[in-house]
């Protein structure tokens, strides 16, 4: 009998699927033993072949020879693995059953599938599908191994969100670059994901400059029972304004006039109390993380950003055995489980001791909300694993926070619901009506562990349900004591917070306005992934087109300037939501990979006939930071532009009109420097860039050749002497 061969996405993967087989013997490229051959990935091995793969007539980029739309997709080793690949390659030629172990979700099917794919494997495949990596969660996982075709439509869904990112972002880079690229900064990286996200960016941003505050008024009255009280009591309640005095969505009051009137009317008259209800509320512990969540609480707890969060709960995960799968996209857990409470429980008081008070108030028999198999997804919430291994001492401080957050939200499932009573009391005083709500906890439950501050109502709200509500019956007759008109003015967004963008990357539907797109867009719709929404933030600040302030992310005027030359087909969150919809369909096997591809395809020509005929002028794109000052061609007088070659270490000056001007000047302390007099010519082409011709210059140590595209191309020949 064959060995089965077992392929995993990282190295620290596959050494703890090994330990559990005892596939103790070490070769380069895996583990072995009698039964098992583990092998691993580093990542991706295999990537999409460039555009002049496909065509050889691409460069110079014109936006005639668009759109390039592969009719056969080609994958190409990446240069830096492909030693892992050839090894790779070889075990599977020799293999008949193959375990597929990379990260459970759609990126890691397509890691794995992709390299069986190219060797055109035609054995057994199939699915460990691994949501923790401690020797309890993997020992379970071999247990309940699926078939590969259970999983297969999650590797289309994969493929589909490649080929579409490559469909739409080559070919809307290469013309948004060739039709305004040589105004600004080069080539202008437009993306199915990044460039939505961007917009959501400028649009707050721009709603938050453009805001003008306007006053509003608030009226709030004390009323009090004198009847036959020892004790006078008495309460303090918001006027309710009627809808003829109420100036825009939110109810506020523009008319302080009018709002006087109502002061002066109900000043020391009577009230009647119309509406006084008690009930006990209960409100469920939160339910566990997923990817975005956990991130969303780190960044308005700790000011992480997204990808440190995503980072530290992937070594949790990888390296300290601590916690489940991270890249999760529900927070519910499977009812099976729920049998697992005691284990993990047992584990997390050995782990830290200073929680074994509050967790032997735990109840296990408890089932939260949070239990609930019709709404796990291909992963559940972020939870704690059983492996009582677990050592705090080796974790970092952020790994800490993060673990302790993800602990003590599983431990509220069982310390039961937080129980109030709530009171509501209605008033009215000369046909005006005024309200106040109070809550009085009753039993803290879930609140005894997830504080107030990180888990409890918003200031705001807290401070209205603040006082207590005396035992009035309806019917009572109050009197009104004294009033007060607040002054207050209306507050625009907040700028986006990482945790904020990435929640509006998860819910799109809640930024569109759009009636019709709202009602064809799901509830769970959004843009990017968990795996993927940290990645989006980063490339946008890497290309200049955000930039953190604080916990801020604001849009630069390079980005807003390729937000206003972009059609609103491009950029349109809602677009990209309902290819994310598709996707879903596609992994859930509701739709095949080629109609979603062609559905990409006819998009993506829509999106050139609207590039091509829009008719803004494009206006020079604000320079990076290190190039604020404007200097001009001395040839054309166009702005120049500084630019840092890949690969190079320093920096030159080139014309914004490039190709039609091609001046490059040298950079100096980040001016543009003079070009030296060029030497005499010679008709030998660069033997470096072989586009370029030798010039001869004079140099501090003599005469030499330098290459006539210098700075772009640094090549230097001595002058030999005879």
């Amino acid at each position: 009998m064959s060995k089965k061969l077992l392929i995993c996405e990282k190295p620290s993967q596959a050494r703890d699927i090994a330990r559990v087989l005892g596939a103790k013997n070490k070769q380069e490229f895996c583990l072995e033993n009698d039964n098992y051959i583990v092998t691993w990935c580093l990542g991706h091995l295999l990537e999409t072949a460039k555009p002049d793969h496909y065509r050889d007539d691409l460069k110079p980029w014109r936006i005639e020879k668009l759109p390039i739309i592969p009719e056969k997709w080609s994958m190409q080793p990446v240069n830096k693995v492909k030693k892992q690949l050839n090894a790779i390659k070889k075990l599977i030629k020799s293999s008949t059953h193959i375990i597929i172990a990379t990260d459970a979700d759609r990126e890691g099917e397509v890691i794995a599938r992709e390299i069986i794919g190219i060797c055109n494997y035609k054995g057994t495949i199939e699915r460990l599908w691994l949501s923790a990596l401690d020797d309890i969660s993997i020992k379970k996982a071999f247990k309940s191994i699926r078939k590969g075709k259970e999983t297969e439509s999650l590797y289309h869904a994969g493929l589909g969100r490649q080929r579409a990112d490559w469909i739409i972002g080559m070919n809307m880079t290469m013309a948004t670059t060739v039709l305004f690229g040589r105004y600004g900064e080069g080539v202008l990286s437009v993306g199915r994901v990044q460039t939505p996200t961007l917009k959501l960016i400028v649009d707050r941003d721009r709603i938050i400059e453009n805001f003008k505050p306007q006053d509003y008024y608030e009226l709030y009255a004390q009323f009090a029972d004198n009847n036959k009280q020892e004790t006078q009591q008495s309460v303090w309640l918001k006027w309710s304004p009627p809808k003829s005095m109420q100036n825009d969505e939110q109810g506020h009051c523009f008319d302080k006039n009018g709002i006087i009137e109502v002061a002066k009317k109900i000043h020391n008259q009577n009230a009647e109390i119309k509406k006084l209800s008690k009930s006990k509320k209960k409100q469920p512990p939160p339910i566990p993380f997923t990817l975005s969540t956990l991130q969303k609480k780190a960044s308005a707890l700790f000011g992480f950003t997204a990808k440190r969060t995503l980072n530290t709960a992937q070594e949790l995960y990888e390296k300290h055995k601590a916690t489940t799968y991270p890249r999760s996209d529900s927070g519910y857990l499977p009812l099976s489980q729920h049998q697992d409470a005691e284990q993990i429980l047992s584990a997390l008081i050995k782990i830290d001791s200073s929680v074994t008070e509050i967790i032997n108030k735990c109840n296990t028999s408890l089932k939260s909300p949070a239990w609930n198999d019709k709404k796990v997804g291909a992963h559940h919430g972020i939870i704690p694993t059983a492996n009582n291994k677990v050592k705090i001492s080796n974790m970092s401080d952020d790994c800490r926070k993060i673990y302790n957050l993800i602990r003590n939200v599983y431990i509220a499932q069982f310390l039961g619901d937080y129980i109030y009573e709530y009171t509501a009391l209605n008033v009215e005083c000369q046909n005006e009506i005024f309200q106040a709500n109070g809550k009085t906890p009753l039993i803290a439950g879930w609140k005894v562990i997830l504080s107030k501050e990180s888990w409890g109502e918003d200031k705001k709200q807290e401070n209205e349900t603040k006082q207590e509500i005396p035992n009035w019956n309806v019917k009572t007759i109050l009197t009104e004591q004294t009033e007060k008109i607040a002054d207050k003015k209306t507050k625009p967004p907040a700028h986006f917070s990482e945790g904020a963008i990435i929640s509006a990357m998860e819910s799109v539907a809640n930024y569109i306005d759009n009636k019709e797109l709202k009602k064809i867009l799901r509830e769970t719709s959004g843009i990017g992934t968990q795996a993927t929404r940290a990645a989006i933030i980063d490339t946008l600040i890497s290309r200049e087109y955000i930039h953190r302030k604080q916990k801020k992310l604001l849009s630069t005027e390079k980005g807003r300037a390729l937000i206003d030359i972009l059609p609103d087909c491009v950029t349109n969150p809602a677009t990209t939501a309902m290819w994310e919809q598709q996707l879903e369909d596609v992994s859930n096997g509701k739709l095949d990979l080629n109609s979603f591809l062609s559905s990409q395809k006819q998009s993506l020509l829509t999106m050139l006939a609207s590039l091509k005929s829009s008719d803004i002028k494009a206006t020079p794109l604000t320079k990076t930071k290190t190039d604020k000052k404007k200097y001009s061609c001395p040839s054309c007088q166009k702005p120049l532009r500084r630019i840092k070659p890949k690969g190079k270490k320093r920096y030159f000056w080139g014309c914004s009109g490039y190709p039609d001007c091609n001046i490059t000047l040298p950079d100096f302390n980040g001016k543009p420097g003079k070009n030296k007099s060029p030497g005499k010519s010679t008709d030998k082409k660069c033997d470096k860039c072989n586009n370029g011709y030798l010039i001869e210059r004079k140099g501090k140590y003599g005469n030499f050749f330098g290459c006539s595209n210098y700075p772009k191309c640094d090549n230097i020949v001595k002058i030999k002497t005879t």
